[in-house]
């Protein structure tokens, strides 16, 4: 008899119980999803669109496992490229991606940071007030055998000095570089090389505020430069981001008229962009547009972000009417915190060369690089203060709105009570039950 009654009100009861466990899971897959599209949009809003997707991957590849993982990179990035060996963009990334190698000509920029407490100033750097000497670490030459021979801040004979020839080993730069032991898992390799005189010495040429700026002969009447300054009050993942975020940079750089994302590597680990940018130049000049392909890496272990930025050229972006476009192009940069990615404080070199494609005289060179050089690096600073300040207000609402969803959630005495109410219903079934039993009697 108890168990008929107890069948018969699990039968009565069976809808108010469904009702009652849909409405739950209704309402817990309703507010996850509410916090989960917060999350997309706060992360798009904060990183861009491309963060989020670095964000994704850095993910994706840490959370699969090394075979399953292996196995789904290696077929999304067979697919990509055969998506792009058709032409599905006009790029082969086969042929045009950046080589990892162009980051060994870092080493000596990585070590002069590392030894900067003990930087020594040369005659020439003491004759210029800079701040650092970089002439003694950079044209340091080593002999085939790897003995280093000390530059002494005086100018090295030229590559083709007869004098230099008839010694038997006068050493070369080029005999000193290392590669460097970077982090490379996952990333593909690449082809293209950056051409640079390795064999010119830098020279100082300028120092200002924050910045010292050195510079080297690459072809007659031709220079690199060489930047460094630091930053106690940003970090490298903020800095990383105002320089790979184009959207971000439309915002800040008004000299930058056009900057668009022409091609995106579709091998994962790659971090390689093919760009257009379009620089507004003085009165009285053209503008200078760039097409160029950038990659960068970030070694974990080495704490160090590396970027590196070559001409390249795509048939969609030819050269325009009214522009000159600059194809002999190159940048190198280093971050290195002082601690971690995320803390405040950082070193950074910048070495970039590039050919403005017609003679310009002299002092206008001169006026570009003493003066927009450290406003537009000013600026960059500046850009990237603006953005830590407003990813942490963004943070704060983000939070704030979070507290006001789980406020939400379990505010709502309906669902937490359910099972409360189904006993209310209940009960007067049993006393009419009982009641009927007794009239019987």
């Amino acid at each position: 008899m108890l168990l008929n009654r107890f069948v018969s009100a699990i039968k009565n009861q069976s809808k108010d119980t469904l009702r009652a466990w849909s409405y739950q899971c209704e309402s817990i897959f309703a507010q996850r999803s509410r916090r989960l599209q917060q999350l997309v949009s706060f992360y798009q809003s904060v990183y861009g669109s491309q963060g989020l997707k670095q964000l994704w991957r850095a993910y994706y590849r840490r959370e699969l496992q090394p075979p399953l993982r292996g196995f789904m990179l290696s077929a999304v990035g067979i697919m990509g490229l055969n998506m792009k060996q058709l032409g599905s963009d006009g790029f082969d990334w086969n042929k045009e991606r950046l080589d990892l190698a162009n980051f060994d000509v870092c080493r000596r920029d990585i070590e002069f940071i590392n030894t900067l407490p003990m930087n020594q100033i040369c005659d020439r750097c003491a004759a210029k007030k800079m701040k650092y000497c970089y002439c003694l670490l950079g044209n340091r030459r080593c002999k085939k055998d790897g003995a280093s021979i000390p530059a002494g801040g005086a100018p090295e004979p030229k590559v083709n000095d007869p004098a230099k020839e008839q010694l038997p080993d006068a050493g070369s730069i080029r005999n000193c570089q290392v590669p460097l032991d970077l982090d490379k898992e996952g990333s593909p390799v690449g082809t293209v090389r950056i051409q640079a005189e390795d064999e010119h010495t830098w020279e100082p040429y300028f120092s200002k505020n924050e910045f010292s700026i050195w510079r080297r002969e690459e072809r007659t009447s031709m220079y690199s430069y060489k930047v460094y300054a630091r930053f106690d009050d940003i970090t490298a993942d903020d800095f990383l981001h105002v320089q790979t975020d184009l959207d971000y940079r439309r915002q800040w750089d008004d000299t930058a008229l056009r900057l668009e994302l022409i091609s995106e590597d579709p091998v994962p680990g790659s971090n390689s962009h093919l760009i257009y940018w379009e620089m507004q130049w003085p009165r009285l000049f053209a503008n200078r547009d760039y097409v160029y392909c950038r990659r960068f890496i970030k070694d974990d272990a080495r704490k160090v972000i590396l970027i590196c930025s070559r001409g390249a050229k795509h048939n969609s972006y030819p050269a325009f009417s009214g522009k000159v476009r600059v194809t002999d192009y190159w940048s190198l940069m280093v971050i290195k915190p002082f601690r971690s990615f995320h803390e405040p404080g950082l070193h950074f070199i910048l070495t970039y060369y590039d050919d403005p494609g017609i003679p310009i005289p002299q002092n206008i060179k001169s006026w570009v690089t003493q003066k927009q050089m450290p406003e537009f690096l000013t600026k960059m600073y500046v850009a990237t203060k603006n953005y830590a300040c407003s990813r942490a207000l963004k943070m704060k609402d983000m939070f704030n709105s979070f507290a006001l969803i789980n406020d939400e959630y379990t505010a709502n005495a309906q669902r937490a009570s359910w099972l409360g109410s189904l006993k209310r219903h209940r009960r007067p079934k049993l006393s009419d039950d009982t009641d009927s039993g007794q009239r019987g009697r």
